[in-house]
């Protein structure tokens, strides 16, 4: 039932057309966009939303119109007990044919109704009864209002409004996964982007010692330095490659699990320099603007999607033990019944014909030209003795209200201890960039220094190794810093239940299905 609206998943973004299957994604929001759609761990948690919309069909169903139908034959011989003098017949021997068709439907508020036409044919012996065959129609309307027990709407609809809170939860647990995933796919992403800036510095490094190994090559063969410096130049070229080996396999090993997330849809052609461009040093802004705790605290509160689903939770134990309350009550049924009857048959009596001859249509008219009529009102009164299980039920019911509702206090709390934690370490991650690019200056500074002795024979190889050495280790920090310093950011959008938001993603749902779409 499409008035049933969810505010969660149809993936609608709020910028140009999403490229063709086979192009690239070229940054992390493309990156998420892919994963959105093809994460195989998303999609099967997405079909739990077409689930849980046939279980609230499955249980408003109970409150559809039934039709009622039924037929049978009976035939009975009773023997007879007085003298044969009054009756030529030892026993009386009846046939009846009978069938009724009912109307019947169960409301909201527990009130039921049903509304039949019976009838039956009856043969049989008796030559006390004029008509033989006799035909009896009746209409009937029967009504029934529950008074203690099953009274109220709210007691009859609670399974349904529980589909309803569990078919919103598993939405919610979709959009949560999903939130998930884009932080997962964003960290390794990150991850990604900085590991190939890694290795091209680790290309450089190598490439650096090489030209300093042929250079000493060369001086040793003039006869300008020990042999020493050439071991020592080619001591760190050995060095330098296994580093840049140990680079090439953690940015082959990130691109591997990030093509498991994304269900091994990247291209042939995908690249992670173009990533990088979001996380490029040199235009790199690291300023952490967060608003104080308190507000910052209350604005995640009302974005987390675990406390919507802990809140869920008390609200169907309220609901249950509001249930079983009404349960622990003795049922007391008001019941009235009100009807038609009619009657037709064929007379035995040819010279004086009973007014109610006629064929079996004429009993329906009969029953209209109210020939007969039948009421009935009554109280219906039962009560389990002691009534244990509806007690039981109920105290199960009021304490798992009370474990859901400190649950969800328990929530709150990790997640201000997980906000705090998050600010820190944003704020430190900042100060650390800040520290690793003036760390790269001076290092970079001192490299050009020491080269420029190295040229004019006042230094020797082993300083010019070192400086070259933490010239690449303070570039390579720099790069770490700031791929921390934007998992840091990231991980502080999903604690606040933005992280889709902030890639332009608003994510939105209908009542059976989530759907991927772009505007």
């Amino acid at each position: 039932m499409r008035i049933y609206l969810l505010t969660v998943f149809l993936l609608t973004l709020c910028t140009a057309p999403l490229e063709a299957a086979e192009a690239p994604p070229r940054d992390i929001r493309a990156l998420i966009i892919l994963g959105l759609e093809k994460n195989i761990g998303l999609r099967v948690e997405r079909i739990n939303i077409p689930l849980s919309a046939e279980e609230i069909k499955i249980e408003s169903a109970a409150f559809d119109p039934e039709f009622f139908a039924s037929t049978e034959f009976k035939e009975e011989s009773i023997p007879l007990s007085f003298s044969s003098l009054f009756s030529q017949f030892v026993s009386t021997k009846t046939d009846l044919l009978s069938g009724q068709m009912s109307l019947r439907k169960r409301f909201e508020s527990g009130f039921a109704a049903a509304f039949s036409l019976r009838s039956e044919r009856t043969t049989d012996n008796n030559s006390s009864d004029d008509l033989n065959p006799r035909y009896r129609t009746a209409l009937l309307l029967d009504l029934t209002q529950p008074l203690l027990r099953n009274f109220g709407t709210g007691v009859n609809t609670t399974q349904l409004m529980l589909s309803r809170n569990q078919r919103q939860q598993r939405s919610y647990r979709y959009f949560l996964q999903a939130q998930s995933l884009a932080l997962q796919v964003e960290t390794l992403g990150l991850q990604l982007a900085g590991e190939v800036e890694i290795v091209k510095l680790r290309k450089e490094a190598v490439r650096l010692a090489q030209e300093l190994y042929a250079a000493n090559q060369r001086r040793f063969d003039l006869g300008v330095i020990p042999v020493s410096d050439v071991q020592q130049a080619e001591t760190d070229l050995a060095n330098r490659e296994l580093n840049l080996s140990l680079a090439l396999q953690s940015q082959e090993l990130l691109l591997e699990q990030l093509d498991r997330e994304l269900d091994h849809s990247l291209p042939a052609n995908f690249s992670a320099d173009t990533i990088y461009r979001a996380n490029a040093v040199a235009t790199a802004r690291v300023e952490p603007d967060l608003p104080d705790f308190t507000p910052l605290f209350m604005a995640a509160k009302e974005k987390r999607l675990d406390l919507k689903i802990s809140g869920l939770e008390i609200e169907n134990s309220t609901l249950q033990k509001n249930f079983f309350k009404n349960q622990q009550q003795p049922q007391l049924d008001f019941k009235l019944q009100g009807g038609l009857n009619g009657l037709s048959g064929k007379s035995r009596n040819t010279v004086a014909p009973n007014r109610f001859d006629g064929n079996w249509e004429d009993s329906f008219s009969s029953a209209l030209d109210v020939d007969g009529y039948q009421w009935q009102v009554g109280l219906e009164f039962s009560l389990p003795l002691g009534n244990r299980s509806a007690k039981a039920r109920f105290q199960q019911a009021a304490l798992q209200e009370r474990q859901a509702s400190l649950r969800k206090r328990d929530l709150e709390s990790v997640l201000q201890q997980e906000l705090l934690q998050k600010q820190t370490v944003l704020q430190r991650a900042a100060e650390q960039f800040s520290i690793a690019r003036r760390f790269r200056s001076l290092a970079e500074k001192s490299f050009q220094q020491e080269q420029r002795r190295l040229e004019e024979g006042l230094s020797d190889t082993f300083r010019i190794i070192l400086f070259q050495n933490n010239m690449i280790n303070a570039k390579i920090d720099q790069i770490t810093a700031l791929t921390q310093y934007r998992r840091a950011v990231a991980q502080m959008n999903f604690s606040r239940g933005i992280i889709l938001e902030q890639h332009g993603i608003t994510v939105q749902a209908d009542a059976e299905e989530a759907n991927l779409e772009t505007m």
